[in-house]
């Protein structure tokens, strides 16, 4: 392989490198641009009933439906009471917030535990092997 070949497959990579930046870039500003004017339609939660249909809380204009989604229509199946969703989804946020708090309580237990069983101690001048 001569040097100009060697700069010939660099130049391209760069090349290439450039054009993935900047394919990247227009991508960001159109998905802002596109998401923008779809300030009236939330989907606010969405399971997968199977593999190709879901069923999911839409928020239309301030108010709520229960939906179904396939491949060959879409449907309203209720409209919701907008309160108990709301409620619903601050309930949701506490229980996150409950269960991230539980399992750091978890983790510290087993870490204190841990450190019980394994005789380690605090002091620096301690004999005992840490390993």
């Amino acid at each position: 392989m001569d040097i100009q070949s060697f700069f010939s497959i660099i130049q391209t990579i760069i090349v290439l490198i450039i054009v993935i930046l900047i394919a990247n870039l227009v991508l960001k500003y159109l998905n802002k641009y596109i998401s923008g004017k779809n300030k009236a339609i939330k989907i606010v939660e969405r399971v997968a009933v199977n593999k190709n249909s879901y069923i999911s809380i839409v928020e239309i204009c301030g108010k709520y439906y229960l939906m179904s989604f396939n491949e060959n229509n879409n449907q309203i199946l209720k409209e919701l009471d907008g309160e108990e969703i709301e409620g619903l989804l601050i309930e949701e946020i506490g229980n996150e917030r409950d269960y991230y708090l539980e399992m750091g309580k978890k983790i510290g237990k087993k870490i204190f535990n841990r450190r019980n069983n394994n005789n380690y101690s605090d002091d620096i001048n301690s004999t005992n092997n840490i390993c």
